[in-house]
């Protein structure tokens, strides 16, 4: 139980991709393709400002509960000559099983994309995870297709940090990033997008496969929704079996307003509650028009 909150916050951002069960990543060790830039969709379905707020709930067995929030923004750029898209994500544990195991959780993942295709341009995460602190920078040189990637161990000031640089495609995302560009496809039924992840200095290739349309009822109102199968299992970026799905809904917005990780007999549903702008929050309802309707669980 202890290592499902340890991996928590990572299992957010990962596209929803709750490692929380402590899934370990795989080493790829293969040769570096070249990716030619996505195309994407514009307008963008997202503006600077844009805030959504997700309940994250854990379930195994007789054990179940709340277990903490992740916060994801679209930040307003620092410089706007800079042609850039910034994104923020934080991931915050709460709830009985954190609180039992005083084991807190508090990260923060930045991405910064170019506005033209949204490929990664750098990324810095912080992490503090019960006594870990860290901080991870990567920085991708489109130009030379190199990616230099830094691991700080914050908790141990005698500590030299770790560098690696490795070969990167020019056009790569990170999973944070990756939320948003899949946001930017307009889906039918059976389409597949491939994404170039970089993680760690590694390169992982993973997909989305567009599925069935589907309604939601949440607590922030009623959703019709394309459901989305991520294929991040089975070595692709974890190396054991699960199944991951995310719910965009099917609109000009394309917000993802729900998913959910079953793996070793365990599941991770992470659930929209707020939608806002510029740190207000909408009321329940307001996303779709409909009043205060009861959650439906998928």
């Amino acid at each position: 139980m202890k290592s499902t909150i340890l991996s928590f916050s990572k299992a957010l951002v990962a596209a929803f991709v709750l490692t929380a069960i402590g899934a370990a990543q795989t080493n790829p060790e293969r040769p570096v393709a070249s990716t030619p830039a996505a195309k994407v969709a514009l307008p963008l379905p997202f503006q600077p400002g844009e805030t959504l707020v997700y309940e994250v709930s854990f379930s195994k067995l007789v054990f179940s509960g709340i277990v903490g929030d992740i916060k994801i923004s679209v930040l307003k750029p620092t410089n706007p000559e800079a042609a850039s898209i910034e994104l923020k994500a934080e991931a915050v544990s709460r709830g009985f099983f954190p609180t039992l195991l005083g084991f807190k959780v508090k990260d923060t993942y930045l991405s910064t994309l170019n506005a033209e295709d949204m490929g990664l341009q750098s990324f810095r995460r912080t992490i503090q995870e019960g006594k870990v602190r860290r901080e991870q920078t990567a920085n991708i040189n489109r130009e030379t297709g190199r990616v230099t990637f830094t691991d700080r161990n914050l908790a141990d000031p005698k500590a030299q940090p770790k560098t690696k640089e490795a070969s990167s495609p020019s056009w790569v995302q990170d999973m944070l990033s990756a939320l948003y560009f899949i946001r930017t496809q307009r889906l039918a039924e059976g389409d597949v997008v491939a994404i170039p992840i970089s993680d760690g200095g590694d390169l992982y290739n993973i997909e989305v496969i567009a599925g069935k349309r589907e309604e939601q009822k949440l607590a922030v109102g009623r959703f019709k929704t394309i459901r989305l199968e991520a294929k991040v299992f089975d070595g692709r970026f974890i190396k054991r079996s699960g199944e991951m799905l995310v719910w965009l809904s099917d609109d000009a917005k394309r917000i993802i307003t729900r998913a959910r990780i079953k793996t070793s007999g365990a599941t991770v549903i992470a659930e929209l509650k707020r939608i806002g702008q510029d740190g207000a929050s909408s009321p329940p309802g307001a996303a779709q028009g409909e009043s205060k309707p009861r959650s439906s669980r998928n």
